[in-house]
């Protein structure tokens, strides 16, 4: 074959290694370059020949093409050419280096001089490779390919066991590449070169680019790792730790594929049951981390670290696992006080679970170890309490869990009960009642353990006794809920029939009758500041009561004679009066005023008979249920009745106790309601009732009220002087009562009915001087103001404006109104400097309104506005028109310009204000002012010392002077004039029309054509 020949075809065989190839972006450009036949062109050309079938190893052809590469290379083509064919033959030399480096040398068969030999030759063809990597990169500076060469030589070099210098390319491939695709292996590589130079800093910052570069999953994992070992050895052991918990949140977060790992919890999680690599990786990553925290503040730093990185998806997993590390890492090293406190701070983080437990179990075994048996004890309560049944673990643990804790949970409970009871009974006074609560407590736990089905097996004792310790010792606490119903299953178990058991029967019933008094008194004092409706209303309470009434007639029923029975009926009246049981209330009513000799309330004549002698204990048993019988009457609204009950129990009462107060209050609240039950259908008869209750109760608080209650229903009849007559009274009384606050609006009401506008007027201002500002005082102040003026009284009435005026710069609109009503008084009084003064207050608090809120100002705001402004205008146009120009002409000329400025300015506002009714006017009174003064200089006094010609010159200059203002004045008028276009016209249009005409008699004074002169036009 001819050279050329073989170089067409080693040409096409590159072709299509190159259009294959890595250097995907060096071959697009060498493709675009030309425009003459492509290799792809010649490869396609020779397709259809037949080339035989080559099986050939992967060495084979690696050395089959760099021999052809390399004849190439001699043949010297192309320059680009060249180039490529230097590149690929660099990159099949790589790639045949791969293949055939270190290969077989874990051959047990080979001798040490053929594994030396083999090593031997394998450094020499990675120092050619070096040298061939070196010698491109020089000559072709600027290619694309590169990137992969210099990547190619830094692994050479770290090979070769040349940190140093493949640091140096890896540096400079990572300036001249910052995005290249082999980011996160080469700061992998960087991090692992300054690890072993032992520049633990640089190498974290590589560590991190690794994790934070895309497609690092290769190397994540490994450079967490090791980005934990460095911050170790540079003793930033806070640092270290947070990368070793995320070697574990890798780890777990890989096995999450494997169903077994994924399925795993809290409560079965071991690092042993990840996959082999990742369990080897956790053990020594979890001893590093052990260490590490032995040198801090050991677990307390675990503490901090595991608080510190809650936000992790997996930490709570293996968590427990980081603190038994621990433990035992500081049991090896004979730190057992250290181990103890591992234990415990993990306990305190996560008391509710599984494993808390566990490690109590652990600590207990510690304790015992030690002869440590106070710290034993109060584990085994903590741990009662933590895990039993009412714990927030025991509500929410699964059954393998509450099985795996009962046997120490009966045990340490009923133990730690034992104790405590035994220990109470040596008490005395409060330090008793504290002891026997605990006693109770700790029987209350063992005994919800022990009625458990699963604890069946585990008991050795019948639980009876214990019960009724429980029941002896929550009684002796002074915890009546809880020991009432253990005393009511002992006393009323219809099981029972022996006679040791029927004696505990009627003890415990008694036992019952008293508990749910203590209970009741327990009540009262913890709910004394509570409403007793909310406690009506209360189910549990309601319960309550109902289960002593029953007991208590239990008792009563079966033990009539026994002399505690009367003294349970007084109570059980009580609280069958606290539950609204009015029944029951009636009955133990009825029994205990019948045991007395006195006729029950159902008797018509129970509201008159005489009170019957009794001893003091039985008087004080008569007026309880008969003043609580009255109370339940009242409660059930039944007025007229409570009334008389009140009457009646009023006579077995003590006039110095508190329930007679208590009762004739009550006796006026009972009028007073009857009152109010009818004042809708017969209103003058509750006014009647209401003024009835001063006169049989004076002292009562209702009586203020109903007077009035009265007073406003009068008012609510319009029965106005009555009404007054009954609020008149009732503030000179009461002067300083609160109501008597709401009472001058009252009399005003009524005085306005009545037309007495004078005296309501009066009340208004009375409500002004005691109201605090607002709403209602400023109206007040307003309405009396008015009334004043309905009464005629006009000097009130102007001093209440003024005062409102002065006050209340707001609402706007009202305000403005009220200057408008003080300038009205002043106009009528002929006073028009104080007028104008309110006329000046009206345009000022229209500015400051308008700057901060124009959308407040209405139509009649600016009509007033208007009003004031012209009014001002034509004052000041009086005054302008009334300073004669006299010689100096500058003195008196100055003095009638500054009054027309004036003018002018007021003017101006009217014009501003845009009112239809205003406009025209201003607009005719200022082009006048502008006429007059033209005029008023022409015929000004002229100066006496001038001679002919200087007078003449004089006369000249004074038309000069007055033409421009008579220019103004007509151009003023011609513009009021041009609102007849708009289709305004009123007479100061008209009158402008006028002046022109005057004025500009060519323009405005022409005659009509005549009908005549039309005709000859057309």
């Amino acid at each position: 074959m001819s050279v050329s020949a073989y170089l067409s075809g080693a040409l096409i065989l590159i072709s299509g290694i190159a259009l294959s190839g890595c250097f995907s972006s060096g071959q697009a450009d060498y493709a675009q370059q030309a425009k003459r036949t492509s290799l792809g062109d010649l490869a396609n050309k020779r397709s259809s020949e037949t080339v035989a079938s080559v099986e050939m190893s992967q060495t084979q052809r690696s050395a089959k093409l760099a021999h052809i590469y390399q004849q190439l290379l001699t043949l010297e083509p192309d320059p680009e050419i060249r180039t490529h064919v230097e590149y690929r033959l660099a990159q099949i030399n790589t790639e045949s280096f791969e293949t055939q480096s270190y290969a077989d040398l874990d051959d047990e068969s080979q001798t040490d001089s053929q594994v030396l030999a083999k090593l031997t030759q394998n450094d020499a063809a990675l120092q050619k490779l070096i040298t061939e990597y070196q010698q491109l990169l020089q000559r072709y500076p600027q290619r694309p390919e590169n990137e992969h060469i210099q990547y190619q030589l830094a692994k050479a070099l770290d090979l070769q066991g040349k940190l140093d210098e493949s640091l140096a390319e890896v540096e400079s491939l990572l300036r001249h590449y910052p995005q290249t695709v082999y980011l996160a292996e080469l700061n992998f590589r960087r991090g692992e070169i300054y690890y072993n130079l032992q520049n633990y800093s640089a190498a974290i910052q590589s560590y991190k680019k690794v994790l934070t570069a895309q497609h690092n999953q290769k190397y994540q994992l490994n450079s967490l790792y090791m980005l934990g070992w460095s911050e170790f050895k540079l003793n930033r052991l806070a640092n270290a730790d947070k990368a070793f918990l995320q070697v574990f949140e890798a780890l777990v977060a890989s096995q999450q594929s494997n169903s077994d790992v994924a399925n795993l919890t809290s409560d079965n999680f071991t690092f042993e049951k990840l996959g082999s690599r990742a369990q080897n990786l956790a053990i020594d990553t979890q001893r590093v981390l052990s260490i590490s925290l032995s040198q801090q503040l050991q677990s307390q730093s675990l503490l901090t670290l595991v608080n510190d990185n809650q936000s992790l998806p997996y930490l709570g997993l293996y968590q427990h696992v980081l603190f038994a590390n621990l433990a035992e890492f500081l049991l090896d090293k004979k730190l057992d006080y250290d181990a103890e406190q591992t234990y415990r701070t993990y306990i305190a983080l996560a008391p509710d679970n599984i494993w808390s437990a566990r490690y109590s179990l652990k600590l207990l075994d510690l304790y015992q170890g030690q002869g440590k048996f106070a710290s034993m004890h109060k584990l085994k309560n903590d741990y009662v309490n933590q895990y039993g049944l009412s714990s927030t673990f025991g509500v929410n643990a699964n059954k393998a869990q509450q099985a795996e804790l009962l046997p120490q949970l009966l045990s340490f409970s009923d133990e730690h009960s034992r104790r405590l009871y035994a220990d109470a009974q040596t008490q005395q006074g409060a330090q008793r009642v504290s002891a026997f609560a605990q006693a109770a407590s700790a029987l209350n736990t063992y005994l919800q353990l022990a009625k458990l089905p699963q604890a069946g097996n585990l008991l050795t004792k019948d639980i009876l006794n214990d019960e009724y310790l429980f029941a002896d010792a929550n009684f002796e606490a002074k915890q009546y809920q809880q020991a009432i119903a253990s005393y009511y299953t002992i006393a009323y178990d219809a099981t029972a029939t022996s006679a040791a058991l029927r004696k505990i029967q009627q003890q415990s019933a008694y036992a019952t009758t008293v508990t749910v008094r203590k209970i009741l008194s327990q009540h009262e004092q913890s709910q004394q500041n509570q409403n007793q409706n909310e406690q009506r209303n209360n189910d549990d309470y309601n319960k309550l009561i109902s289960q002593r009434n029953q007991l208590d007639k239990d008792f009563i029923n079966q033990y009539p004679s026994d002399k505690r029975a009367l003294q349970l009926a007084s109570n059980a009246a009580q609280y069958s009066f606290d539950a609204q049981h009015y029944t029951d209330l009636k009955y133990f009513t009825d029994f205990v005023l019948q045991a007395h000799g006195i006729n029950t309330l159902n008797d018509a004549a129970s509201s008159v008979q005489t009170a019957t002698p009794l001893s003091d204990a039985a008087r004080k048993q008569v007026q309880f249920v008969s003043q609580l019988y009255a109370n339940s009457l009242y409660q059930q609204e039944q007025y007229a009745q409570a009334e008389e009950g009140y009457i009646l129990a009023l006579q077995y009462t003590d006039k110095s106790t508190d329930s007679w107060s208590e009762m004739r209050n009550l006796l006026a609240s009972s009028i007073y309601f009857q009152a109010q039950a009818v004042k809708q259908t017969q209103p003058e008869l509750a006014v009647s009732q209401l003024l009835r209750v001063a006169q049989a109760v004076p002292e009562s608080k209702y009586a203020v009220n109903a007077e009035l209650d009265a007073a406003n229903l009068l008012l609510e009849q319009q029965r106005w002087q009555e009404a007054v007559d009954v609020l008149k009274p009732f503030q000179q009384r009461y002067p300083n009562h609160e109501f008597s606050a709401v009472i001058p609006a009252k009399l005003a009401q009524s005085y306005e009915a009545l037309a007495q506008w004078d005296l309501a007027a009066e009340q208004l201002l009375i409500i002004v001087a005691n109201e605090k500002p607002g709403a209602l005082k400023r109206e007040a102040q307003y309405t009396a103001a008015e009334y004043y003026l309905k009464a005629g009284d006009n000097n009130s009435a102007l001093s209440t404006f003024r005062t409102y005026a002065k006050t209340y710069p707001q609402p706007f609109d009202v305000a403005q109104e009220v200057r408008f009503k003080m300038s009205e008084f002043y106009r009528q009084s002929g006073e028009a400097n104080k007028q104008y003064y309110w006329f000046r207050q009206i345009l000022s608090f229209d500015r400051k309104q308008l700057q901060q809120d124009a959308n407040a100002i209405q139509a009649r705001q600016i009509e007033l506005a208007s009003i004031a402004a012209f009014a001002l205008g034509e004052a000041e146009q009086r005054s302008f028109a009334a300073i004669k120009l006299n010689a100096p002409l500058q003195k008196s000329l100055m003095r009638k310009q500054d009054a027309m400025k004036k003018a002018i300015g007021y003017y101006q506002q009217v014009l501003d204000f845009q009112l239809a009714k205003y406009v025209p006017h201003a607009t005719y009174n200022l082009a006048e002012m502008y006429r007059q003064l033209a005029s008023d200089m022409m015929s000004s006094q002229r100066p006496g010392d001038l001679d002919e010609l200087a007078l003449e010159e004089y006369e000249i200059l004074l038309e000069e002077l007055a033409y421009p203002f008579e220019e103004k004045a007509i151009e003023i008028h011609i513009s009021n004039t041009q609102r007849a276009w708009d289709d305004i016209v009123d007479q100061w249009i008209e009158q402008s029309f006028k002046r022109l005409a005057q004025m500009s008699p060519a323009l405005y004074q022409k005659q009509e054509l005549t009908h005549e002169v039309i005709d000859a036009i057309h």
